[in-house]
């Protein structure tokens, strides 16, 4: 978004091409009774950088998902010989292990065991490994994921791997220059084992200082990931950045990250030629996911301001208000927000799910724009129209602020610039105020429910953004109510380089702002920040264990979160996301069966095959080849050969879905799903119904077949209600 688009979005969209649109395949889970999780041998008398490293070693199995517990050194035998465990033996475990201990380590290993540990000790010595003589680093190559530069900040001397049994071995990360291996995967037998030289983080307890991208080396190179997954976030889409790529192909890359709505970029309509915005929204409904016209007025458009000239927004200089990629217009004009909304009305024609007005101010949010006047080629307001009704209320003519003769200059006559703040305000919450009353006339006009958004820049710790970008929380709290708004809230851009655990702080104040339950989003921003990062991180954008924790702190307050965006996020950070999303629910399996406790929907992830299921003794509708979609609560399930063969017979299936699943059941030819949605709910069924009923009423839902050509996906009204789908 306009915000964060001059700081590093560019940059990071410029990293990815085109063809990076095929997804990277990701190793299947073995079977329907495998899940999987971590235990950690706990030091609990550990400190200094041991108690930090083995903090950061949890702290990665817990964001991508695992089910992780913290065990004594003693039990770490039993733990690796359930083929369901991954053991991490921290360093400060491993050095006060007896020998007898480690051998029985090793022998549980060569059994079938899954180890990781790290650091030196005599357990890395059982398995082969001498280390070198500790040296510097400062940048790592990640053989795994090369398109990730890893930098080290400060001093950093770490011991590395002089040799190791090469026979089953792969080195996955390693000091550049001099090339010296740094972690390695070993097989032992039937166990597989990854080491890791120096400590992975032994100074923040967050498990990225060091490794970001260890995720994805446990994941891909030693086939590991949990049971559960997730599809629960959103995400900003520019289509000036994937250029000739078909609508088809990112819609469905969008489904295997995760993706439930995308909100796309509306301000191609006029350019020549336009971008296909009905064949985006057909191939996203296709696909089971919402989408949302993401609108960033007053930049309408580069069309639309060669269109109006006269029209445009003008900064302190009395010049066209142009703010990098954005081309501001005055929709303080009457005129010109009556043609801004006759253009946006064409748009709106198509089925979207919702409308995303973000950052709105007739300043462009941009940071420059929180220099204020100091910067008066960013500094806007100045047209015509706002000087000659700025000066009724006020005496003076605005463009006094930047006169020094004038006796209103800014820095003489602060109580005048505090006036213009105040005025600009005003316009702002009156436009706001403008666009959410047509939209929601249009929506009544239309006999549709569509989610309409705010996005704006969070000012908790910022007051004085209140000013600058002409905002007025109060107001918009105002606005959230009067149009039944969902707010989404993204960090400035000086918040970006702090620990993840910031959304912990900003949700909780918008939970108490709100009130009363009213739903929101946290906007999590993922771009390049070299320069703001190297000191205290080593990747340039948020990558691996922090991704993951930006969500998990995030949706610790909120369920809905948007990435900004879907083209600036890492590939392989999006294919780890779904297994992250589900990361607050567990699985076990015993006495035959398996439970999954999860606080929201989740999906069960198995081998491909056609199964029969049952949910706490009952025939289970909710489920596909692969997948068995499971509601919020702990649930016994059955698959297969264990569920008796009176069950009979079966009939549609949901396969997919993008809200809470409350309740699914059978009831003769025809499938009832209940549901919870705060916007539209994408439902995905293995059959094409011949009627479909909402709450007991006929319903006219349009069918998207499915891209596999088995089944259909309608689009649900929002809320919660009970969708029938017969065969006939």
């Amino acid at each position: 978004m306009s915000y964060r688009w001059k700081t590093a979005a560019r940059a990071a969209f410029l990293l990815v091409p085109a063809v990076a649109c095929m997804p990277v395949r990701l190793l299947s889970q073995p079977s329907w009774t495998r899940p999987e999780r971590a235990v950690v041998a706990w030091e609990t008398d550990a400190t200094g950088e041991d108690s930090l490293d083995q903090l950061s070693l949890e702290a990665v199995f817990v964001s991508m998902g695992f089910l992780t517990e913290r065990i004594r050194p003693a039990l770490c035998e039993g733990a690796m010989r359930d083929s369901n465990t991954i053991c991490v033996i921290p360093r400060a475990a491993a050095v006060r292990m007896a020998p007898d201990g480690s051998r029985s380590i090793l022998a549980a290993l060569r059994a079938g065991g899954v180890l990781v540990t790290d650091g030196v000790s005599p357990l890395a010595r059982m398995l082969g490994v001498s280390p070198g003589s500790p040296v510097h680093v400062q940048e790592v190559t990640d053989h795994l994921r090369p398109e990730v530069r890893v930098r080290w900040s400060g001093d950093q001397v770490v011991p590395w791997i002089a040799r190791f049994p090469e026979t089953g071995a792969r080195v996955v990360y390693s000091e550049r220059v001099r090339n010296h291996p740094l972690a390695v995967i070993m097989t032992r037998e039937r166990g597989r084992c990854l080491y890791i030289a120096p400590l992975v983080d032994p100074c923040t307890g967050r498990g990225y200082f060091r490794f970001a991208t260890l995720p994805w080396v446990i994941t891909e190179g030693m086939r590991l990931r949990p049971a559960l997954s997730r599809r629960a976030a959103d995400a900003y889409f520019d289509p000036g950045y994937r250029t000739g790529v078909p609508a088809e192909s990112l819609a469905r890359m969008w489904r295997s990250w995760g993706i439930r709505g995308v909100h796309a970029a509306a301000w191609y309509t006029g350019a020549a030629p336009p971008y296909d915005y009905a064949g985006l929204v057909e191939a996203l409904h296709r696909n089971g996911i919402l989408a949302y016209a993401w609108l960033e007025w007053p930049y309408v458009g580069k069309a639309f301001w060669d269109r109006h000239p006269l029209w445009r927004q003008k900064n302190a200089l009395l010049q066209d208000a142009h703010l990098d990629f954005l081309y501001l217009m005055d929709l303080q004009n009457p005129e010109c927000m009556a043609e801004a909304l006759k253009e946006l009305k064409v748009l709106l024609a198509l089925d979207w799910d919702g409308v995303d007005v973000a950052e709105f101010t007739l300043t462009g949010a941009g940071r420059e724009a929180l220099e204020g006047p100091a910067m008066p080629e960013f500094f806007t307001g100045f047209t015509d129209f706002s000087r000659h009704e700025f000066s009724k209320q006020t005496g003076f003519d605005p463009t006094e602020l930047f006169d020094p003769r004038s006796r209103h200059y800014w820095k003489a006559d602060t109580s005048g610039l505090k006036s213009f703040y105040r005025y600009r305000t005003g316009v702002n919450t009156a436009a706001e105020r403008a666009i959410f009353g047509e939209l929601r006339d249009l929506d009544r006009e239309k006999g549709v429910s569509r989610e309409l958004m705010l996005t704006i820049v969070d000012n908790a710790l910022h007051p004085e953004f209140d000013d600058l970008l002409g905002f007025n929380m109060k107001e918009t709290v105002a606005l959230t109510q009067e149009f039944d708004l969902t707010l989404n809230v993204e960090d400035p851009y000086t918040e970006w380089s702090r620990p993840p655990e910031r959304y912990t702080t900003m949700g909780r104040y918008y939970r108490r702002l709100l009130g009363g339950g009213r739903p929101f989003m946290i906007d999590v921003n993922d771009v390049p920040l070299i320069e703001d990062r190297k000191e205290l991180f080593s990747t340039e954008q948020p990558a691996g264990t922090e991704f993951l924790q930006l969500w998990r702190y995030a949706s610790g307050e909120t369920d809905r979160v948007c990435f900004y965006s879907e083209s600036s996020v890492y590939e392989k950070d999006w294919l780890l996301l779904p297994s992250a999303m589900a990361g607050r629910g567990s699985v076990t399996a015993e006495e035959g069966a398996i439970t999954v406790d999860a606080p929201r929907t989740v999906t069960l992830r198995g081998g491909p095959g056609e199964w029969k299921v049952q949910m706490d003794g009952q025939p289970w509708p909710a489920h596909g080849d692969s997948e068995i979609i499971v509601p919020a609560g702990k649930h016994r399930i059955l698959i297969a050969g264990r569920i008796a063969q009176e069950s009979g017979p079966e009939g549609i299936h949901l396969v997919s879905i993008s809200g809470e699943l409350v309740g699914a059941r059978w009831n003769g030819d025809s499938l009832s799903v209940e549901y919870q949605s705060v916007g539209r709910c994408a439902l995905g069924f293995d059959t094409a119904p011949g009627r479909i009923t909402i709450d007991e009423k006929p319903a006219a839902l349009r069918l998207y077949p499915s891209p596999s050509g088995k089944g259909c996906v309608v689009i649900a009204p929002p809320g919660r209600h009970r969708c029938a789908a017969a065969r006939r």
